[in-house]
């Protein structure tokens, strides 16, 4: 199931990217301020196919690196942190696009780029957002393929073709139609080789020593701890606890440290949800699935805190406020990110807390932690007492980890060899 999951992913990732790329309205000479407010139907639809390409690229990936064993071992473990932290930090910066249409739609253009200057101005920000997504989205596409060739789960023609297609895309993503396109439709043939090879294997190599699948687990394991620790972290230094927008104002420092723990609890669940799926039954790793795409989606929502942390200290508060109604209401935004990501993430760590408690790979009290704790979350609000939530979080998903790690660990799947 992961295997078909993996690959189907990869398939429709570069697909996404190469429509995204040919629909972006800001292409060739049109960089400057004011060409999304000519065309905002063409942005929303760039932008969101965008975000949803580099989404799909991560379980992508990770499919693309769970069959290495020992050969390719070094790479891919780089290339797994890279993809889980810096690839899912790349997609959210698709946000931004939003943000700069709702500010042209209410904006002339020196007010425009007064606020988009001060956003790329937050130094926290930038060092926690903009310096990992663009570093772990490089080395993702780099040494994935490389990695996946070493441990011999692809070709090196096939790898080769990867690494041409992200060249090709790094040089030419804002060249006009049809250069931009040369990058995205040869990674659609690469990594649709890939896919192929992916769901058909031509033969093992269980003998070989399982290095980077040790490293799987105990990232995983890690990550039960660290998500709803740094969730905690995030939740306990909110500014505005008591709903004063002022209060984020005057303390804007906070304001982006909470907003990137914040986005890191939620990046950590997505190893910890497959640490806990890969111990369960059918039914939890179908819900870890959609929760992994849920989380990638609700994580990137915590940068929304910078961008209106910016608008407002260059923008009167009824100004800011209009441009954020502006931005809640893009259907493409709403419906195809912010709504469905929240939804299905709270449900899908409820559903993979329960599917694992009823795979006995956990107790059910430790399940009812979680529960607990999203509903906590949920109903508590912010301030000091929006800690609790994360807390009982840490407690369920802390006793988890401790029942995963005495349990024995799952056969390791089969690496294919390339004919």
């Amino acid at each position: 199931m992961w295997r078909k999951a993996a690959a189907a992913c990869l398939v429709a990732a570069p697909i996404a990217l190469t429509v995204a790329t040919g629909l972006d309205p800001a292409l060739g000479d049109d960089q400057g301020y004011g060409i999304y407010r000519q065309h905002p139907g063409a942005v929303q639809a760039h932008s969101i196919l965008l975000h949803w390409a580099w989404v799909l690229f991560v379980p992508g990936l990770l499919g693309l690196l769970t069959p290495i064993r020992e050969r390719g071992a070094v790479p891919a473990r780089v290339a797994w942190v890279c993809v889980i932290v810096g690839l899912t930090t790349f997609s959210a910066l698709m946000a931004n696009d939003f943000v700069l249409l709702a500010l042209e739609q209410n904006l002339p253009d020196a007010q425009v780029r007064a606020v988009d200057e001060r956003f790329l101005a937050l130094s926290v920000t930038v060092a926690g957002w903009q310096w990992p997504g663009l570093i772990g989205w490089g080395l993702s596409l780099v040494l994935t393929p490389i990695a996946a060739a070493r441990g011999r789960v692809i070709d090196w023609w096939t790898a080769g073709a990867a690494l041409l297609g992200t060249a090709l895309y790094l040089a030419f993503a804002i060249s006009p139609v049809p250069l931009c396109l040369l990058g995205p439709v040869v990674l659609i043939g690469a990594y649709g080789a890939a896919a192929r090879r992916l769901v058909r294997p031509t033969a093992a190599a269980t003998a070989e020593r399982d290095g980077f699948g040790t490293f799987r687990r105990r990232f995983g394991l890690f990550s039960l701890y660290a998500a709803p620790a740094l969730f905690a972290l995030g939740m306990a230094t909110v500014p505005d606890g008591s709903g004063d927008l002022a209060d984020s104002v005057a303390k804007p420092v906070q304001t982006q440290i909470s907003a990137l723990f914040l986005h890191l609890g939620w990046v950590f669940f997505v190893p910890a949800v497959l640490a806990v799926a890969s111990r369960a039954n059918r039914f939890t790793r179908v819900a870890a699935g959609i929760t992994v795409l849920a989380l990638i989606h609700f994580s990137g929502l915590m940068l929304g805190d910078s961008a209106d942390l910016a608008a407002r200290q260059v923008l009167d508060a009824a100004t800011a406020d209009r441009v954020a109604e502006t931005l809640g209401g893009f259907a493409a935004f709403t419906f195809g990110w912010a709504l469905p990501s929240m939804v299905f993430s709270m449900l899908g760590l409820i559903a993979v807390a329960v599917g694992a408690a009823v795979s006995r790979a956990t107790r059910w009290w430790t399940a009812a932690l979680v529960v607990a704790g999203i509903v906590a979350f949920l109903g508590l609000g912010l301030g000091p007492i929006g800690v609790t939530g994360p807390l009982l979080l840490l407690a369920g998903f802390g006793l988890m980890a401790r029942d995963l790690g005495r349990s024995p660990s799952p056969d390791p799947a089969p690496v294919p060899t390339p004919a």
